[in-house]
């Protein structure tokens, strides 16, 4: 596939690979018609979570893996920053468990050990100065604090996503909408931003892709790949766009610094 959309950096987050409901197939296409020097994985990007009771680990989800693996050989940067759904991987310990003590895991692993891992990640755009790349959860009350809820949230999600798709993609917006307001999720990524000198953050978690300008900082949501198939992207003149992945498989531009 010709690589028609040449981009300086990509930003991904909540693809939720090893869940039945990631979109990897669009992904997939995705993937082989772009190029990219710098790529971040910006959390959940493998779902343990889902996994932990039953392994789910279709073809089409390790050749997702494969490709991000291929595009680090073919000389793209990529930068693995974790999230709560890979939580394991900010956990030196659990690492080396689910590479050498769980067989389910180790192609896995083995894939994700060629990767650069952080939890937060300084991102020098061209235009807009230093921007802060994390996952998202360090702002959110209910996975921080109480995991066990966030948990069991995730499988009713995880459930009824495979029923019905319009509906889930509701429930999740309205719960993530309350616990936003409640967490003071944006107060905190002002904060982030004033405290460590930041133009912006980039991030997911909440499956809510979008971009918003304030008067000093701007907020850039990834999205994700189970409903929204959106990404974020640097253009090569600097341009920062939110893009979406559309059902004929076209690339559509949402919105743009």
């Amino acid at each position: 596939m010709n690589k028609n959309n040449q981009y300086k950096s990509i930003f991904l987050s909540d693809i939720h690979l090893g869940f039945n409901g990631c979109q990897n197939e669009k992904l997939e296409h995705f993937l082989g018609s772009v190029s990219c020097e710098n790529l971040y994985l910006v959390g959940d990007i493998i779902d343990f979570w889902s996994m932990e009771d039953k392994f789910y680990w279709p073809e089409g989800h390790q050749k997702v893996l494969n490709t991000f693996d291929q595009m680090f050989k073919n000389g793209t940067n990529i930068f693995y920053i974790s999230g709560n759904h890979d939580d394991p991987l900010r956990d030196i310990d659990l690492k080396e468990n689910l590479k050498f003590k769980n067989n389910n895991y180790a192609e896995i692993m083995n894939v994700l050990s060629n990767f650069k891992h952080e939890e937060k990640h300084e991102f020098l755009s061209i235009k807009h100065g230093k921007i802060i790349v994390l996952h998202g959860d360090q702002y959110d009350a209910v996975t921080s604090n109480a995991k066990w809820i966030s948990k069991l949230g995730g499988i009713l999600y995880d459930a009824l996503i495979v029923i019905n798709r319009p509906l889930s993609k509701y429930l999740k917006n309205l719960t993530k909408k309350i616990v936003s307001s409640l967490s003071g999720f944006q107060q905190l990524v002002k904060k982030e931003c004033q405290d460590g000198g930041y133009r912006g953050l980039i991030c997911g978690h909440n499956h809510r892709p979008e971009i918003l300008k304030f008067k000093t900082h701007y907020y850039l949501n990834t999205g994700d790949w189970v409903e929204s198939c959106s990404a974020i992207v640097e253009e090569l003149d600097g341009t920062i766009k939110l893009i979406k992945i559309e059902e004929d498989l076209k690339i559509t531009s949402l919105s743009e610094l």
